[in-house]
């Protein structure tokens, strides 16, 4: 198919709101934080017979008056976990990444920063009920839905319970203590909800809700505790994305299904630095029932569900990037936070301490997989073992 005409087409509906969009940009001005966090993190599983390997790593820096200093190394002292079982597993491994990320933030703040700058979106947090939460509850939706409102309250308050403790202190070690927290969670949750499982696809599907249940309760328990302890101590939280495919910006021009903000942006503000726009009072509605303790999703999205967007750029060879945050960060703190990042730039238009920390945090793939051969060589038990032998497409030499 020839892309020629199609792009023509593409490139006449950007120009024709290319004026428009260009006139949303303001130039960058304001205070920059005097003491500020950034924490990245990463990691890479490697499949087994019978689950996956996972290797974590988080990185974080504070800069204090232009000096940065690090506190968390990141991939020098990964996190090695077991994804039992394998179901969700991708959506799981980044939900339990951004746990860590949560720990190393919470650090942060105890460390007197006066702002926490996070790679990602404050949306995708906020939005993680929608995803792989609402799909394990409608899997196992029958049982789910007789259960909600009772023996289902014991392990929300106990999954809960395990992250708002783990908050207080080293973030790895407090990170480990609630991975096995939540184990015991949900193995007991799983014991009482797989008796009233009528055949063993049900039980397969209690086994995946037990253990999403669990694990997205405690995520967004150390999300409310971070945002509470941002809020009470005037704390500003920001989240930082390279990429993102939203469209507030193509939505109100009619270009929708075009193309993304970003695309629009990088067109647009392609002569221009120092530039920003802002737009607030947006609000993520509550999802449906999903593998959640429902009182506390009701209560985060009630008090943290309000969000601000702003797109930047630093330089004028760099990129668009997107920045998100809570409503309770008023206008003079984004100020503070774009002439901060503005300060700190690189000369590709990228903020340094974000950079440091990502590449800190960034962990070999090949890692998990001489991970995962050394614990299955190790391994005496069994049924362990075989759960941790190669996968059939390694083991026939077409990984």
């Amino acid at each position: 198919m020839a892309a020629g005409p199609v792009l023509g087409l593409v490139e006449s509906v950007i120009r024709g709101v290319e004026g428009r969009v260009r006139s949303l940009a303001k130039r960058i001005a304001g205070e920059p934080f005097a003491r500020a966090g950034f924490v990245d993190g990463s990691y890479v599983m490697d499949e087994r017979r019978g689950a996956y390997v996972l290797l974590l790593s988080t990185a974080s820096v504070l800069v204090d008056g232009g000096r940065i200093e690090g506190v968390l190394r990141g991939s020098s002292r990964p996190h090695v976990a077991l994804l039992v079982p394998k179901g969700f597993a991708e959506s799981r491994a980044g939900l339990l990444m951004s746990m860590l990320e949560l720990l190393a933030a919470l650090d942060l703040v105890r460390r007197g920063v006066e702002a926490v700058f996070l790679d990602g979106s404050y949306v995708s947090e906020v939005m993680v009920p929608f995803g792989h939460a609402r799909d394990a509850y409608e899997n196992f939706a029958p049982l789910a839905a007789e259960l909600d409102g009772g023996p289902l309250e014991r392990w929300g308050e106990e999954a809960a319970r395990a992250a708002a403790e783990a908050r207080g202190g080293d973030p790895l070690p407090s990170f480990a203590s609630l991975l096995a927290r939540l184990a015991a969670c949900s193995s007991e949750l799983y014991a009482r909800i797989a008796s009233e499982a009528p055949d063993l696809r049900s039980r397969k599907e209690a086994l995946d809700f037990a253990v999403v249940y669990c694990e997205t309760t405690a995520f967004m328990s150390l999300l409310d505790e971070f945002l509470g302890e941002c809020s009470r101590r005037g704390v500003k939280p920001f989240w930082v994305a390279k990429d993102a495919e939203s469209r507030y910006i193509v939505e109100r021009e009619g270009v929708v299904g075009w193309l993304n903000d970003l695309t629009l942006l990088d067109y647009a503000w392609r002569d221009l630095d120092s530039a920003y726009a802002s737009f607030e009072g947006e609000r993520v509605h509550r999802p449906k029932p999903c593998a959640v303790w429902r009182p506390l999703l009701e209560g985060v999205y009630e008090r943290w569900g309000g969000y601000g967007v702003t797109y930047f750029k630093l330089r004028r060879a760099g990129v668009v990037s997107q920045m998100t945050y809570p409503e309770f960060v008023e206008g003079g703190a984004v100020l503070s936070a774009l002439a901060t990042l503005h300060q700190l730039a690189d000369g590709r238009g990228y903020p340094r301490p974000l950079s440091y920390v990502h590449h800190m945090a960034v962990l070999n793939p090949e890692l998990a997989r001489l991970v995962a051969d050394e614990l299955y060589r190790r391994e005496q038990n069994p049924a362990l073992r075989s759960m941790l032998a190669p996968s059939g497409r390694a083991a026939a030499g077409l990984r």
